[in-house]
């Protein structure tokens, strides 16, 4: 049996351990405190129970290709081009730090928040010496920033507008206490999605009704008036989970959803009609997805910057992987990460990988490096954040006390070539363009 599937069978044994253990129980000390354990974990793997076929790495351990964009012979574990396996077991640079941690997605594991998955799965950040990152998915930016920020959670990525808004002045904000390390997505996934029957425009809303499609948007919905320019109290809204919205929205209950731009495939093929899409980014540059992560384990930790930039490391790495690779990336979501992937259409599977291709990059990660980015620019987003959603903006830290850069300048630096950064804006497709049309006149 190789190393993978040990690896995958344990995992399995864990996933199966976190719903029956009390919460208080470590899973992993328990599992490897165990002969017992080991013993089944053994036998899971030897009958083939991790045999599945992703793209990017064999289940069987076996290595398994997939082309990079210049043509180049590149593994799932490979993420800056050369060929590399997934999982080697040891770490490029000589370091290595076994801590547990916790890595927090901000939302389930879809095509969007996948990366920090394969991260794991495939060994990006056992590659890099920090092999017991563990991802898990999250329920909403709102309540991972908060996980974060209380030291419930390491570490992980939020909605940078929703983390802003959690600092309201109540007790939890009060225990607040996190910085931001890198950024994930670029760009905002929350997109104002309209029937062009019933909205003329981005501001054609008063007397509408909006479905606010996830605590993320009900969260920051008090930006969309703000920003542009429309009377809020004549708006009407309602909170939904996102399921909700495509037949809310086709039914014509309501007239627009505020939400992740990364499900507007399923918005179209639910609705009859043409629908507009107003992003976030339209009015002004605020990030997307930004990595946190809890001061009182940071400052605690004796080589935490060394530790965050091998995690920021192997997370860019992985982060390009997913760029240039959809297919073995789809394929390893649908029977790795989240079987129950298989049962969306083609159509909803791509579109929102695609998506998630054109607000996971901008300029700044063609021109410096993947996950740039300035205390300068994360002033701009904070500002203009806290300024829509806060009564009172002065509860927000600036920049200069919620920024940590340090981490991010010690990681290798993850680049494109000028044929891999083509690669990836001819995938980003139309949602480049929707992007790319919106932001013109900023």
């Amino acid at each position: 049996m190789t190393d993978k599937g040990m690896d995958k069978a344990k995992e399995s044994i864990i996933e199966e351990l976190d719903a029956t253990l009390p919460g208080e129980i470590d899973r992993r000390k328990f599992l490897h405190g165990s002969a017992g354990m080991l013993g089944v974990m053994m036998f899971a793997g030897c009958t083939g129970d991790g045999n599945g076929g992703g793209g990017g790495g064999g289940g069987d351990g076996a290595e398994t290709t997939s082309g990079g964009s210049d043509g180049a012979e590149t593994t799932a574990g490979g993420g800056d081009g050369a060929e590399t396996t997934a999982g080697g077991g040891g770490s490029s640079s000589g370091f290595m730090d076994e801590e547990e941690v916790v890595f927090t997605a901000s939302w389930k594991k879809e095509p969007t928040h996948g990366t920090p998955h394969i991260a794991e799965l495939e060994g990006y950040w056992a590659d890099e010496g920090v092999p017991n990152v563990d991802a898990q998915l999250g329920n909403g930016s709102d309540t991972e920033s908060l996980n974060i920020g209380t030291g419930t959670t390491e570490m992980g990525y939020a909605s940078f507008a929703t983390a802003i808004s959690v600092w309201d002045g109540g007790e939890e904000a009060e225990a607040l206490d996190m910085s931001l390390v890198g950024n994930y997505l670029a760009r905002p996934l929350l997109s104002l999605i309209y029937r062009t029957d019933e909205v003329s425009g981005p501001a054609d809303l008063a007397g509408k009704d909006v479905l606010l499609a996830s605590g993320f948007a009900s969260s920051t919905w008090p930006m969309y008036p703000e920003l542009a320019g429309v009377d809020g109290s004549e708006i009407g809204t309602r909170a939904a989970g996102e399921e909700v919205g495509p037949p809310t929205l086709a039914s014509n209950d309501v007239q627009a959803v505020w939400g992740s731009i990364d499900l507007l495939t399923a918005y179209e093929e639910a609705a009859d009609v043409e629908l507009g899409v107003v992003p976030l980014t339209q009015f002004g540059a605020i990030p997307g997805q930004s990595i946190w992560v809890n001061n009182g384990w940071y400052e605690n930790k004796e080589n935490s910057e060394e530790f965050m930039a091998a995690v920021l490391t192997g997370f860019h790495k992985t982060m390009k992987w997913v760029l240039l690779n959809g297919d073995e990336y789809l394929n390893l979501m649908q029977n790795e990460v989240n079987p129950n992937l298989q049962t969306w259409t083609e159509e909803e599977l791509r579109g929102q990988y695609e998506t998630s291709v054109a607000v996971m990059i901008n300029n700044s990660y063609q021109e410096e490096q993947i996950g740039y980015f300035t205390e300068q620019g994360v002033q701009v987003g904070r500002d203009g954040a806290a300024n829509a959603l806060l009564d009172d903006p002065s509860v927000v830290p600036a920049a200069s006390e919620m920024v940590n850069r340090a981490p991010f300048e010690a990681s290798e630096p993850v680049e494109f070539t000028d044929d891999e950064w083509a690669q990836v804006m001819e995938t980003g497709g139309r949602f480049a363009e929707i992007f790319a049309e919106a932001e013109s006149g900023n």
